[in-house]
């Protein structure tokens, strides 16, 4: 039996040795990378009610009067001037923006008129927009009071059958190639930075383009109702026909041409019935005309606005109010107030004065 004794001990001490052995040293984890901005001084808190202010405005189709930063409340026009100064402070110096505190005015009121609404595209590059944060920034240090709008260029002629003129405002084309055209005005260019800010705060970066939406054209304004059992019915009436997984141009086009067919032009000025007094009359004028295009197709949920301009008529220069209406992504231009207007092609020859585009009409 003994002659077995020093193999089994060599045996365990083999075991014993390779029990011993060290584990191989696993690497460190990768630190990880925040996808996500997390505020650290004032700047940072500022950034943070921006990004807060946008999501005011999802939910209530409007910005917020004031932002709350460390507890000093900053009215509109003055977190708008911030949001100027720091879009262009981020870029400029990704590193440190963050360290200095901006120079938010004291008192800043806040200019804003729809009716100076005359811009083109329905989104901006972030070089554009801070373009015209530049200028807004500028504008209201000078005037106390932030612009009604920032001037990309003029349109001296609006097309259909004569061709528009453009004359645009800023020297150095953008690099994503786009000549943006027509009036930002204040609604939609604070919506569109506080929109900038919140994407940069969830994604640590700026988009490319930003959607120049500053309401989403699909809540009830002052003659619009688009509860209203009237305006619901009606609409029901007007999609008779469409079946259930009809897109929104169709139902659009059916809308259109519903209010376009059933309901007769009357000759007056500005607001008079309303949407309500114009389906129970089944007629009215230009505005009357679309307040009730515009309730039934929001209650569809198609976006739809107002487009004010002195138009060509074969029988003069005439101020009409007309629809717009969002489909295929694209706005088109939807006039009920003559049968002879298709979808998309009026029957007047292009505008002398281009007035604006209008959430809620003020006339």
């Amino acid at each position: 039996m003994k002659k077995f004794i020093f193999p089994l001990l060599l045996s365990g001490s083999l075991i014993l040795a390779c029990s011993c052995q060290p584990k191989p040293v696993e690497p460190e984890p990768e630190p990880e990378v925040p996808t996500e901005f997390t505020a650290r001084y004032y700047n940072g808190f500022f950034v943070d009610a921006l990004a807060g202010a946008y999501e005011y405005f999802v939910e209530n189709d409007k910005l917020p009067t004031s932002v709350n930063v460390e507890g000093i409340l900053y009215g509109k026009g003055q977190y708008i001037c911030a949001a100027c100064l720091l879009i262009k402070a981020i870029q400029d110096d990704p590193e440190h923006w963050e360290d200095e505190e901006v120079d938010v005015p004291v008192k800043m009121s806040w200019g804003s008129n729809e009716g100076n609404n005359t811009f083109e595209q329905d989104s901006i590059s972030i070089e554009a927009l801070t373009w015209a944060a530049d200028k807004v920034y500028n504008y209201s240090v000078k005037n106390g009071a932030t612009p009604n709008y920032c001037n990309f260029g003029t349109i001296t002629c609006l097309g259909y059958g004569r061709d528009s003129t453009y004359t645009y405002t800023y020297d150095t084309p953008f690099k994503d190639g786009v000549k943006y055209i027509g009036n930002l005005i204040s609604r939609d260019y604070g919506t569109a930075l506080c929109r900038a800010f919140h994407f940069y705060k969830h994604n640590l970066k700026f988009p490319e383009k930003v959607c120049t939406w500053g309401a989403d054209f699909l809540h009830k304004v002052n003659n619009c109702p688009i509860d209203d059992p009237l305006v619901l019915s009606t609409l029901q009436d007007a999609l008779k026909g469409l079946s259930a997984d009809a897109t929104p141009r169709q139902k659009a086009e059916a809308i259109f041409k519903y209010t376009r067919d059933e309901w007769e032009w009357e000759n007056y000025a500005n607001t008079s019935k309303g949407a309500l007094g114009t389906i129970k009359a089944k007629g009215g004028n230009c505005c009357d005309l679309t307040h009730a295009t515009l309730a039934m197709c929001r209650a569809a949920g198609i976006p739809a606005r107002y487009l004010h301009g002195q138009c060509y008529f074969l029988s003069g220069v005439i101020g009409h109010v007309i629809p717009e209406i969002w489909a295929d992504g694209r706005w088109w231009i939807c006039d009920p107030s003559n049968n002879s207007c298709t979808w998309g092609q009026p029957n007047w020859k292009g505008m002398q004065t281009f007035n604006g585009r209008y959430n809620e009409l003020p006339f």
